[in-house]
């Protein structure tokens, strides 16, 4: 209940905006990868690549102001670096929703070359391992659903294709020290190289 409440709260002020307003919508493909890491696990550095991957959905508000809908397909978590004697990599493979807004600048003849964007992300987990020498196991108390903050900028190099760096912060704790008392506090966040076409 609480995740459908969340989705209604990211997503109505954006439908209400664009029935108010007659807008008209480009959809689009986004791929690219993100480096990741979790704060709690005494492991430093953005050392866990992953695909990020899905579809988003734009549409203006005003001439340079638009908001966008993205269904996306994350692989998250982090990875000892070679100093450690004892490696080991955590796998958290999660579907998101992210509900943005941005602002464009940097005008040519008929599109903006750049856009800064901001919002935030709805996901949820659906499948998680940690990989060591003894091999696979499953990580104890992680919380499935995650809400994030997102800030990026993507650069245009005509109305189709666009590149992005983007920044993902999670705002809830992806492991709570407090409900599962002798385990780590885990926080996620992770940066993201994408390239984004509109059809």
């Amino acid at each position: 209940m609480r995740i459908k409440s969340i989705c209604l709260f990211l997503l109505l002020p954006m439908l209400v905006i664009t029935v108010s307003h007659g807008q008209t919508f480009r959809g689009g493909l986004v791929f690219g990868a993100n480096a990741s890491q979790i704060n709690g696990d005494f492991i430093a550095g953005f050392n866990k690549i992953g695909l990020h991957l899905g579809l988003k959905v734009a549409s203006d508000i005003r001439e340079k102001t638009a908001w966008s809908i993205e269904l996306l397909y994350n692989e998250r978590g982090s990875r000892t670096g070679s100093q450690f004697t004892d490696p080991f990599t955590i796998f958290i493979n999660y579907v998101e929703i992210p509900v943005l807004l941005s602002f464009k600048d940097w005008q040519q003849k008929d599109y903006y070359k750049m856009h800064f964007e901001a919002g935030a992300s709805l996901g949820r987990i659906i499948n998680e391992k940690v990989k060591d020498v003894g091999g696979n196991a499953n990580i104890e108390g992680l919380n499935q659903t995650d809400l994030s903050l997102i800030v990026g900028a993507t650069i245009y190099s005509n109305q189709h294709l666009g590149f992005t760096v983007r920044y993902t912060h999670s705002v809830n704790l992806l492991r709570d020290e407090r409900k599962h008392p002798g385990l780590s506090r885990y926080r996620g966040y992770f940066l993201t190289l994408r390239a984004v076409y509109f059809l």
